[in-house]
């Protein structure tokens, strides 16, 4: 965080010396000190942000952090002042315009001088009471161990929801769930936060004990919520992402019409509706679910009582409780298990402070679990009974959470408090986290080492974040890797607290904040605005200095429509920005002036709040952000892309749907991420030079009379190659160039292929594989049961046969298999030896398929989607 502030007065002040040529030379020198100094001070202060508990240290700390920002205001100043004055002069009268430029500008240098000279004098005192109050000694004395970095694959596998303790609870609720009355029965699950209700329904949806349920779904609907979007994301739940364009033109009353329209041809539903604060929300919603009399049924989970008794007439309502003794113990030992008796000892009483709540127990078990010495667990029990008490269960969840807090180095804080920006129950898009992360600097380039690049590093954070229980995870790709997470309102209060009190982020809601409390922006560097932005917009104007800001986000999930002329002002007076997050915004028009914020390292475009074919234009001033790193779009949005595109040499993430032409230019090296292009523009571009291109997703409109010519030749050139996407109807005429890739390891192809020999040129390096209306004549099995390393197979029409072979021995690594849409399949054969590290088995629409081998009826799961 400080470390991240005093870099940038570093950079500043050296751009600043460079350019300046004309200023005193005591000035100059000044400045230079200055900077130097500040260099000198910046090792300790990346030691000393490990140890901001520590009064004095913290105090130090902050001192040095108001002389950075107090050297950057300056400096900011003077260029905009620069900038009000740089404009041609044509006229006598701008003439004597200029004449007047030239004198102010002497006296702010005048000024600057003397501003430097008094941060001159408060770096002296700084460094005085290092020495006055030890700082450096207290630095040197050990805090943490040095934690050895690990790359970590999350999945489903490993990572199943942990519910101990509630045997009799999911008994008694999967009973209510499977009983023989017909009616739509809803059953309430109610409790304090962190006692595990969404684990426990969660656990209940997903559970292969009620797989008589033919269709589910599943939403949170959270204390900020709006009908119209809970209502979509319902539908979207029971039928797949692709139905989402279908809701585009509906309104909540035609959303209301159309959901038990839809489920009337479903048959039995199961839904979950998680995280209820207000009754209204389910009145609201409750007339689209219609009961058909076929034994459907709906799981609430709500942390007010009333809530849960008022859902329904006949509801059944279930408290939950708090864990005992030997539970607690149980849930701890799952990620922290201690081998020797004196820390079983150690572990047994803190877990005993913990009163039966799960999060609470599950977060201590995050922080002891990587450090397993006595001294350590010793040195957590002494702060536990510290500040904790016997009376009160909620600050001591807080101290608990503070503890796990603390032990983080401080990058991950940085990572962790972070999160704040996220609106309450949030999903958060992973992919768009970490380039997020790498954008606001919190992981650097200088980190990179051989085969290891910022993203890698990224991902070490997100897992650590995941393993320590910070970080929830809320959603799962079909392969069970982890596709959206989810912070624990408890956890994300602990965020928004730190991020506020560290000056790292500020998060503001319209119609909560006054302009009497602009003192909440001051320092900050990171504004995150919900709601509405013309209040904001008002606030900064009257009191606050904009170019201070080096981040900006506007998450919007109410109304989302903004005024053109807004957007244009967010361009004109943060100039400095580093991180602009837009996509919340609807607007169909993006302002030339986006090119004005030059300093960009990510931009989030704005788009249309529903899916549309009429592209948005993304403005030629996008060519002067050279140091665009990450250009993210709406998901509902086509973009046009100039040809101005291809001077931004810095781009890692091109992670928009592109329609039209894409200029990629020879010297855009560091690309790895290219969303959405079609497939008759992808051939237009150059790939040798794409030596860094991780994923690719293509895509085709079919049509043309070549559809048999349709070559993957050009992707055989992408050595560096991890994710291929492809989807069209043009029938792929060879998958050999993929054969070449031999880093790729997920491939999605939707389209027609000539045979299943074809799946012979994947390489072994390939452990995800989703095959989608292939249309084979023959029997895919045999090939695919010989790819080694493969752990994930979908398959959506892909055969049209009545049988299936599984050879001897065969798919020896994988994990999760899914058989969808294979009308004609009778048989499935499976040989000895076959499916050895299966875990996960499920069918959708294979209506002949009568009898399932025993190798895989052990572990069929219910279809979620």
């Amino acid at each position: 965080m400080v470390d991240a502030i005093v870099s940038l007065a570093i950079e500043k002040l050296g751009a600043f010396i460079a350019q300046e040529v004309n200023i005193l030379l005591e000035v100059k020198d000044n400045l230079r000190w200055l900077k130097d100094e500040l260099r000198y001070l910046q090792s300790s202060v990346r030691s000393a942000e490990s140890r901001l508990e520590e009064e004095q240290i913290r105090n130090w700390v902050e001192d040095v952090r108001d002389v950075a920002n107090d050297a950057i205001k300056i400096l900011s100043d003077f260029s905009a002042h620069q900038e009000e004055y740089a404009a041609p002069k044509r006229g006598i009268l701008d003439r004597v315009r200029g004449c007047v430029c030239v004198c102010n500008r002497e006296v702010m240098l005048y000024d600057i001088g003397k501003e430097i000279e008094s941060l001159k004098r408060r770096i002296e005192v700084i460094k005085n009471r290092r020495n006055e109050y030890r700082i450096d000694n207290i630095l040197a004395t050990p805090n943490k161990q040095q934690k050895e970095r690990t790359l970590l694959r999350i999945t489903a596998i490993n990572n199943q929801v942990e519910v101990v303790g509630f045997e009799d609870d999911f008994k008694i609720l999967k009973a209510e769930l499977d009983s023989k009355d017909l009616a739509l029965k809803v059953i309430s699950i109610h409790g304090m936060g962190g006692l595990g209700k969404t684990s426990l329904a969660t656990k209940l949806y997903n559970s292969s004990e009620l797989r008589n349920f033919d269709t589910r779904a599943k939403v949170c609907v959270s204390n900020e919520y709006n009908i119209k979007d809970v209502l979509k994301r319902i539908v979207t739940s029971f039928m797949g992402a692709q139905y989402e364009q279908k809701l585009s033109t509906m309104d909540e009353y035609h959303l209301l019409q159309h959901l038990p329209e839809l489920l009337q041809s479903q048959g039995r539903y199961l839904v979950l509706i998680d995280d209820i604060w207000d009754i209204k929300v389910w009145d609201q919603i409750k007339i689209a679910f219609p009961n058909q009399k076929n034994r459907s049924r709906i799981i609430i989970t709500t942390r007010n009582k009333k809530v849960a008794e008022m859902a329904d007439g006949k509801c059944f309502v279930h408290q939950l409780r708090f864990l005992t003794e030997d539970e607690s113990w149980e849930l701890f030992c799952k990620r922290a298990e201690p081998t020797i008796q004196n820390l079983k000892k150690l572990g047994r009483e803190m877990v005993g402070k913990c009163r039966g709540l799960p999060l609470a127990i599950v977060v201590l078990s995050g922080l002891l679990s990587h450090n397993m010495s006595y001294e350590y667990w010793s040195k957590v029990k002494e702060h536990i009974w510290r500040h904790l008490k016997d009376d009160d269960l909620s600050p001591q969840i807080g101290e608990i959470l503070s503890l796990s807090y603390n032990d983080l180095s401080p990058q991950m804080k940085d990572c962790f408090l972070y999160l704040a920006r996220y609106p309450e129950d949030h999903v958060i898009d992973l992919d768009e986290l970490k380039r997020l992360w790498i954008a606001e600097e919190f992981i650097s380039e200088a980190e990179e080492g051989e085969g290891v690049i910022m993203e890698d590093l990224a991902e070490d954070c997100l897992n650590e974040l995941i393993n320590r229980n910070l970080l929830q995870v809320n959603d799962l790709r079909w392969n069970g890797q982890v596709q959206g997470c989810r912070v624990h309102d408890l956890v994300r209060d602990l965020a928004i607290k730190k991020a506020k009190e560290h000056k790292l982020l500020v998060v503001l809601e319209s119609g909560k904040h006054h302009p009497e409390h602009i003192h909440l922006l001051e320092g900050q560097p990171r504004h995150v605005i919900y709601n509405e932005i013309g209040e904001y917009l008002k606030l900064v104007e009257r009191r606050f200095d904009a170019l201070l800001v080096r981040s900006l986000a506007v998450v919007n999930y109410l109304s989302g429509k903004y005024e053109l002329e807004e957007m244009k002002l967010v361009c004109a007076r943060f100039k400095n920005l580093k991180v602009l997050d837009m996509t919340s915004v609807h607007s169909e028009v993006i302002p030339e002036e986006i090119g004005d914020l030059v300093h960009l390292k990510y931009l989030g475009l704005m788009g249309h709040e529903e899916y549309s074919t009429i592209p948005i234009d993304i403005p030629a001033s996008i060519g002067r952000l050279k140091k665009l790193q990450t250009l993210h779009g709406r998901r509902s949005t086509d973009y046009t892309v100039p040809r101005e595109i291809c001077e931004l040499h810095e781009l890692r993430h091109l992670a928009i749907n592109v329609t039209g032409s894409l200029n990629i230019g020879t010297h855009q090296t560091k690309l790895q991420t290219l969303g959405v292009i079609e497939y008759k523009e992808w051939m237009k571009i150059y790939t040798d030079n794409l030596t860094n291109l991780h994923t690719l997703s293509i895509y085709d409109k079919g049509g043309r009379e070549e559809a048999y010519s349709y070559t993957l030749e050009s992707v055989s050139n992408l050595t560096s190659l991890q994710t291929f996407i492809h989807f069209g109807s043009i029938k792929i005429a060879t998958l050999k160039p993929l054969s070449y890739c031999n880093r790729l390891r997920s491939v999605d192809l939707f389209g027609t292929l000539k045979d299943p020999s074809e799946l012979r040129h994947l390489p072994d390096s390939i452990t995800d594989l989703s095959l989608r209306e292939s249309k084979f004549t023959e029997d895919p099995m045999p090939t695919l049961g010989s790819l080694s390393n493969l752990t994930a197979l979908r398959l959506d029409n892909v055969y049209r046969g009545n049988k299936m072979v599984c050879s001897e021995n065969g798919f020896p690594s994988l994990q999760i298999l899914i058989l969808e849409e294979f009308i004609n399949l009778e048989e499935l054969e499976v040989g000895d030896g076959a499916f050895p590290s299966l875990k996960q088995f499920q069918t959708y629409h294979c209506r002949n398929l009568k009898k399932i081998p025993v190798q895989l009826a052990e572990r069929v799961s219910p279809w979620v989607r």
